[in-house]
């Protein structure tokens, strides 16, 4: 981690370390399978078609969040379909940027330590 900058992804200027992501709450897929056709043959064999472009996928999940800090993060979330994306790449050490579209963006309203708090609900960020 010598590359390691401080934070797991980044989308403008936010690098969404307010609240923090842990390291269980960022998942780095960098070659998705995609299966457009799967079957046997007569024989029995299996055959599978794959999708020749094999994007990075990001699995997100945040730790329970104030109002305000949930309204940042959906701002910079939600102000495109198609977003520029940096993200930390452990596997190779390393930094990358790309244009990636979000899974469904929900939240679900807790009490936490007293305090009315957001839940982010985990979702996904895909390469287009």
């Amino acid at each position: 981690m010598s590359n390691f900058k401080g934070y797991y992804m980044k989308i403008n200027d936010c690098t969404f370390n307010d609240p923090p992501m842990s390291r269980e709450g960022f998942k780095v897929s960098p070659k998705l399978v995609q299966v457009t056709d799967a079957g046997r043959v007569a024989s029995g064999k299996l055959i599978i078609k794959e999708l020749p472009h094999k994007p990075a996928k990001l699995e997100i999940q945040f730790p329970v969040m104030t109002e305000e800090q949930y309204r940042t993060y959906y701002n910079i979330l939600s102000s495109s379909m198609y977003l520029q994306v940096e993200f930390y790449d452990e596997g190779s050490d390393s930094y990358t940027t790309r244009t990636m579209y979000h899974t469904d963006l929900s939240y679900t309203p807790v009490k936490y330590e007293g305090r009315e708090m957001i839940r982010f609900e985990q979702f996904s960020l895909i390469e287009h």
